[in-house]
Formats: structure tokens, sequence, C-alpha cells
């Protein structure tokens, strides 16, 4: 009667030792035979990236019908976005080959114009969702003439250090705003990315602006003074500030508060009004010794805030996603923004661009410590000298680095024999 069971339970002690024997090559890094075999894609593979790329740039498949609906091509489009951007997240070697695939050929094919990248960030708590469901309805109901036709919402979750699992509840609330026709909200996990963005978000930004979303949104985890990735994923960097959250003192401290282009203190409503009122004039006060370059707002700067006549000195705003008060003066200061700092906005992009290839170069070699297999085994050298306290940990990422440049040198003169 035992014996069944006893033989399921053997059989599940297996699969867990394979499982635990194949989790470096299956997460970490596949081998120098899996890396060669993925290093052209399928046929199917190039078919499935035609076909992302065909539905986000929103063009007519072939095989469609002359009663084609806009409404069946709006959620093609959707869903090929969605994918997408799950393909560009993953950590798989092929579908990391395949992501590379369809950017490259969106870039070449879109043709993409006067889209607008907002950041949002601030501590946990102050009501990031609320204001981006507040703002992003606001924008939606305006005239299409004076305000973009449709928005994007990249929310990014926190991810448990412990299990590696996050929630992904922003969406919830943005329940009105996530049902809205031309409003895409799309939920994605920081995988332990510090920064208060995921590794990938820039990215997924951009595959928003080719499915044509003028006004992409980034919602940051919560984040604390020193957090500042966000500012090299979008053009307009504001910082949520909660009533009580700091004097004149905690303004003037270089971090977050340096990189805001514009400073909002939200819950200006109810018992808090005051409280509000009274933590943005501190923080007007200490703005006041920052600095932005030169053609920071443009045109017309002077104009923007009626009681800062500096047009170097951050914008601060008191805002009520609740009551929706503040929300129409945010949103003219965002598109004065974007109208007259054009010449700032494209220069500002193009140094994100080579920090991102930075950033993408290190990972490129951290994967490739853990894809060959000598250097590979001589990380673990040296990680068991790490252990036992035998070299100190700036010294041995330094004979890693060599171990790597070393590996890389051998392949490539056994490259040229061959």
């Amino acid at each position: 009667m035992m014996v069944q069971p006893v033989r399921q339970l053997v059989r599940y002690a297996a699969w867990q030792q394979s499982l635990k024997k194949n989790w470096r090559s299956q997460y970490l890094g596949l081998t120098a035979t899996s890396i060669k075999s993925i290093s052209t894609l399928s046929e199917d593979d190039e078919k499935n990236i035609d076909r992302l790329a065909h539905d986000i740039l929103g063009k007519q498949r072939s095989e469609d019908v002359d009663g084609y609906r806009t409404s069946s091509k709006t959620m093609r489009q959707r869903i090929a976005l969605s994918k997408s951007i799950t393909l560009v997240e993953s950590k798989s070697p092929k579908r990391r080959k395949m992501a590379d695939s369809l950017l490259d050929r969106l870039m070449r094919e879109s043709s993409k114009t006067n889209t607008f990248r907002l950041g949002i960030c601030g501590p946990p708590g102050v009501g990031k969702s609320s204001i981006v469901e507040a703002l992003g309805l606001y924008i939606l109901g305006l005239d299409k003439n004076e305000a973009p036709e449709k928005i994007a919402v990249l929310a990014i979750d926190p991810s448990s250090h412990v299990t590696g699992g996050s929630i992904l509840g922003d969406k919830t609330r943005m329940s009105q705003l996530s049902y809205h026709p031309n409003a895409y909200v799309r939920p994605s996990p920081s995988s332990g990315v510090l920064g208060g963005i995921g590794a990938y978000t820039y990215d997924a930004a951009s595959l928003c602006e080719f499915a044509n979303y003028e006004l992409t949104i980034i919602e940051t985890v919560g984040v604390g003074q020193s957090e500042v990735e966000l500012a090299e994923c979008c053009d307009l960097f504001l910082l949520l500030l909660a009533p009580g959250g700091g004097d004149e003192l905690q303004g003037s401290k270089k971090g977050i508060v340096e990189v805001a282009d514009v400073l909002v203190v939200n819950k200006a409503d109810g018992e808090l009004q005051d409280v509000a009122r009274k933590t943005a004039n501190e923080y007007k006060k200490a703005v006041g010794l920052l600095r932005k370059p030169a053609g920071w707002w443009g045109r017309n700067k002077n104009d923007l805030c009626s009681d800062d006549k500096s047009p170097s000195t951050p914008p601060v705003l008191l805002v009520s996603a609740r009551t929706g008060r503040g929300i129409p003066e945010l949103w003219e200061l965002i598109k004065t923004y974007s109208q007259n700092g054009k010449t700032y906005i494209d220069e500002k992009r193009r140094k994100q661009r080579r920090y991102w290839l930075t950033k993408y170069l290190r990972e490129h070699v951290l994967e490739a410590a853990n894809n060959d297999e000598g250097t590979r085994k001589r990380k673990e050298e040296i990680e068991l000298d790490l252990d036992n306290g035998l070299v100190a940990p700036r010294l041995a990422a330094s004979q890693l680095w060599r171990s790597i440049i070393t590996a890389s040198s051998e392949n490539n003169a056994h490259t040229k024999t061959e």
C-alpha cells in the first residue's frame, strides 16, 4: 500500500535535485553551446516578430477583410504592446534576442514624433497612483487639440527580495483610467533593481511611443533621497511630496530634490491643507538654492510660476488627487515645458541613450562571466577566496575582470585559427 507514495516521493526528490542543478544555467545564463543555438532565430520567431511589429505600428494585415474595424486594430495593438513589453522584460536569452530584433525593426520602420515622457516619483504612500489617475483622466477629458489623444502608464511595483515576487497592485488604484479606451496601464515588477524603475523600463517606454502613445507616464516604486534613475528615463521629472514631509533643510539636501524639475505637494485638502501649504513654502525657500542647466524651460520660462520669478528654480505646486485641486495648473506647467523646452529635451534624450548603452553593456559583461565555462570556474574560485576572507571584494572584481578579458582574447585567437 505504501510502495506507490514512496516512489512518488523519491521521484519528486529527484526532480527537485535536478532543478537545483539546472537553475544556474537556466536563469543566470546558458552554456556556450546553448548560446550558439539561439544566435540565429528560427523562421517562426521571425514571423512572430514581424507580426508584433506590424500590430504595434497599427498597420493592417494582408489577411484582413475590407470591413476591418478600428476597434479591432486598437485591441490588436494593445495586445501586441503587452506581449512586446513582456518580451523585453524576459530573462530568457532567446526572448531577449527576439526583443533586440523587434526593437531594431521598430526603430527602422517607425516615424514617431512629438512624444513626451513624464516621470512621477515620491516616497511610499504619497499618492503617486492617485495623482497619475487624476492627471490622466483630466488630460483625456480635454480637447484633442489641447492634449494627447492616447496615454500610456508604466507603473513599477517593488519586488520581494525574499521570494522575488511582486503584487503589481498599482493598477487597482487606477480603476477608472484602466478602463478608459485611450489609456494603457501596464504594471511591471522592479525585479530587485534599485533606482525606482525596472531594468527595462526605458525599452517599455520606447515601445509605448512606437504604438503611438503621445504621452507616457512612468510611475516609480516608493523611493528615497538617492534613487534618481528615473531622470535617465523621462523628459520631465516630477517629485511628489507629502504634507509635513520635510523642512527647508530637508529640501536643501542633495539627491532627488536636486534632479526634480517640478515639486508637487499632494493631499492638499481637508485637515492637511494648512500643513501642505507650509510644506510647499519650505520647499520653495530651499529650491531657490538649486540651479538647472541653461535652456531648461526654454522660452517664456518666467511665465511658468507667478510666485517664482527665477527661471532656474523648480516650481512647487499644491495638488489634491482626491478633489482635483491643482491638476489643471500642473498640466499647463507640463504642457509649457514640453512645448518650450524641445531643444533641451532632445539633448537630454541623447544623454539618456548613452546612459542606457553603458548600463546594458554592464549587464552583458556580467552575463559573459556566467556563460563562459572558464570564467565561471574562475569566478567560483574567487568567490571561495572571498568567502574565506583571503581577498577584498574590490580586488576580487579586478581579478574576475582580467579573467573575462583573457577568456575573450583566447576565444578570438581560437576563432581566427579556425
